[in-house]
């Protein structure tokens, strides 16, 4: 039996770019950069989306790509790294690509180079210089879904001189932003080169993952108000996360008080969950009107946890286990200075001190004692690192990112590529006006071709839906806002995931949950009191919930050869109408 039609199958992205490409004559010298521009936008359709990395120099980005990737590819914790751009890719075997600022032919490298091409040596500053960005292939689940752009470092440009060097890049410590001026005066670099070859990757990228350092310090926010007036199509609700990188850091909690407002003893460690912390300060952040005007929202992670819970070797669990033969107390105790934990020798330790500085440096101290207290339990090592992971943040995380991004992908890339082309009609126009004479055909042509999609397609007005519901202009209720978020693809593309609904719901019970939302939502749509902002988007959600009804009641006459009578009854049939349509295409959701 043939599978039910997608409903993004509705919207054939692909062939937006195709129909503008058709109009563009490759040979016209004044329609090249179009062509091109076009060409990208296609290309891009058929590509994992484009992910950035982004925040402010030492703010974890590294740790955070490799917890993402569940390897530890990049070079971390060093502050003699260059500031080059690192793209990760899927491939089915470990590769590196190298790109040169001069424009020769990319070079395929050792996989396990990529240290010469991050740290900095003197015997290497010639290569560092000459390199613009470098390119690593994986063979990693969340790669085939993304290609991951660790971005070198960002920052609010406002009042920036060549005296602040790095400061406004988040560097505060004087003696660090002094060394980290003297490398990039070696690699022929400065603060602003280094933030406008970031910023340009933002700009390439479909999404932007923005890291904070356990807080939003007053450079992040100034950064986060730069990117809000000048990055405002690339870091918005729809296309961004913040992440509190290392939350666990909040562990252990010195000066932090019980309820009965006294400071916390070493005992009161043993149930302190410095996550939940971080995700107060988190909500309190996503508070903020500015904070909500960027990011979709702010999730706590600890970076180097979810690092080490899949990285650690095998081996370091013996040293752990050895830990867990202490006493909570004593250990918590002995933790409190987390700096003399990793340097005193204490007797009462059965592991050294280099060790545990070993561990800590792999795992932080929170995970440290976390796993200390699973292995305590009796529980396995493949036991232990997921409950670590899941405590990192880090599942979390690539649930979103899956979600969020990975549900709407198509179209984000369809509106990222529209963007780009129009921009680009723009500057011919304003070319053509310049010199004085009129405008180019073809800026015509494909201009009238892109707001045709955008009037047949439903898609970019979703998209302006959900940008409109996170700017806080709508007046929805809470019930109305899970249903504009589901019916534009929050949980999925299908019929079931876009109803809020199991993929094993029942086809009549689609077809009349579609039904009497659209019922709702055409009420709303009339309601002659409600405010302009919210009717537009209602009328978007009706129409969605339209499309939804018209595609369930299709399915159902590929699956039963009959149609709804529009009651809940069909006209003919011997089935009993429950078997469910899903989200897998055996029988799947439409």
């Amino acid at each position: 039996m043939p599978s039910p039609p997608d409903f993004s199958a509705t919207a054939p992205h692909d062939q937006v770019f195709a129909r503008i490409a058709r109009e563009i004559d490759p040979a016209d010298p004044l329609a090249e950069r179009l062509h091109a521009v076009v060409n990208a936008a296609r290309a891009r359709m058929g590509q994992p989306m484009r992910v950035a990395v982004a925040g402010q120099i030492k703010r974890g980005k590294s740790t955070l790509v490799n917890a993402l990737l569940g390897e530890e590819v990049s070079d971390t914790g060093q502050l003699e790294l260059t500031f080059n751009v690192c793209e990760f890719h899927h491939s089915a075997h470990p590769r590196l690509t190298v790109h040169f600022k001069d424009g020769r032919t990319p070079e395929e490298w050792p996989p396990d180079a990529l240290s010469r091409l991050t740290v900095r040596s003197r015997d290497g500053l010639g290569l560092l210089r000459a390199v613009r960005k470098v390119e690593v292939g994986r063979p990693s689940p969340l790669l085939r879904r993304f290609r991951v752009v660790d971005t070198p470092g960002l920052g609010s440009v406002h009042g920036t001189d060549a005296e602040n060097t790095l400061a406004f890049l988040g560097i505060d410590d004087p003696a660090e932003r002094t060394e980290a001026a003297r490398v990039l005066a070696e690699l022929g670099q400065d603060a602003r080169s280094v933030h406008a070859e970031s910023a340009a990757e933002m700009d390439r990228a479909d999404a932007v993952v923005f890291v904070f350092s356990r807080g939003l310090g007053r450079a992040d926010q100034q950064a986060v108000d730069s990117f809000a007036g000048s990055y405002g199509e690339v870091v918005s609700p729809l296309k961004a996360f913040g992440v509190l990188s290392r939350s666990d850091q909040y562990w252990p909690p010195v000066g932090e008080t019980g309820r009965d407002g006294m400071p916390l003893e070493p005992a009161g460690y043993l149930t302190y969950d410095p996550m939940a912390t971080a995700r107060r300060i988190a909500e309190s952040y996503g508070e903020r009107p500015l904070v909500r005007r960027v990011f979709r929202t702010i999730v706590p992670v600890a970076g180097l946890l979810g690092v080490g819970a899949q990285c650690l070797p095998g081996d370091g669990f013996g040293p752990l286990a050895d830990l867990a033969e202490v006493e909570p107390r004593l250990l918590a105790e002995r933790m409190e200075d987390v700096h003399l934990f990793c340097v005193r020798d204490h007797p009462d330790l059965p592991v050294p001190a280099e060790v545990r500085a070993s561990l800590v440096g792999r795992l932080g101290a929170w995970g440290v004692f976390l796993a200390c207290g699973y292995l305590r339990e009796g529980l396995a090592e493949a036991e232990v690192r997921r409950r670590l992971l899941e405590h990192s943040g880090v599942t979390e995380l690539r649930g979103l990112v899956l979600r969020h991004f990975g549900n709407r992908s198509a179209l984000i890339k369809l509106d990222h590529g529209q963007r780009e082309i129009a921009d680009e009609v723009a500057r011919l126009r304003a070319t053509a006006q310049r010199a004085g004479r009129r405008p180019p055909r073809v800026a015509d042509r494909v201009a009238g071709l892109l707001e045709s999609a955008r009037i047949s397609d439903p898609g970019p007005s979703e998209l302006a839906a959900l940008g409109a519901h996170y700017r806080g202009r709508l007046n929805l209720t809470a019930p109305e806002e899970a249903q504009l978020l589901a019916v534009t693809g929050e949980r999925g593309p299908g019929c079931a995931a876009r109803l809020g609904l199991p993929p094993d719901t029942p086809v009549d019970v689609l077809l009349s949950t579609a039904r009497a939302r659209a019922a709702h939502w055409a009420a709303r749509a009339g309601d002659p009191l409600l405010d302009r902002p919210t009717l537009t988007v209602a009328r978007v959600v009706l129409r969605s919930y339209e499309r939804v009804a018209d595609l369930v009641d299709r399915a159902r006459v590929l699956l039963y050869g009959d149609r709804d009578d529009g009651d809940g009854g069909r006209d003919g049939g011997d089935d009993d109408g429950n078997d469910p349509i899903g989200l897998d295409g055996e029988r799947s959701a439409p």
